[in-house]
């Protein structure tokens, strides 16, 4: 389960704050509300990667656990955000190399 949510981790950061797909996350927030409100949102964003991680990977299992493994990740991905971005800044700053 650590390696799914350190993947879930990787996954949200390279989807919703990695510098590569910055152009096309503006684009998406100013055309559409809901997209808007998904690339606001952490906690969000961490749920519906576990969510489609878990119902990709573990067909064998409940919904229950779906929305557990989904909730769980969220709440991971939303700490692990609010605790490491004032690091992520710092070290963009001082190797003068945006990641996000």
């Amino acid at each position: 389960m650590l390696i799914d949510l350190l993947f879930i981790l990787a996954v949200r950061f390279f989807l919703f704050d990695f510098i590569l797909f910055k152009k096309v996350r503006e684009y998406l927030g100013r055309t559409h509300y809901v997209f808007r409100k998904l690339f606001s949102c952490t906690f969000c964003q961490g749920f519906w990667c576990g969510l489609i991680f878990s119902l990709l990977s573990c067909q064998g299992s409940s919904f229950g656990r779906h929305i557990e493994f989904s909730f769980v990740s969220a709440i991971i991905t939303f700490t692990w955000t609010v605790l490491m971005h004032r690091f992520i800044k710092e070290y963009e700053d001082e190797y003068d190399l945006p990641m996000t």
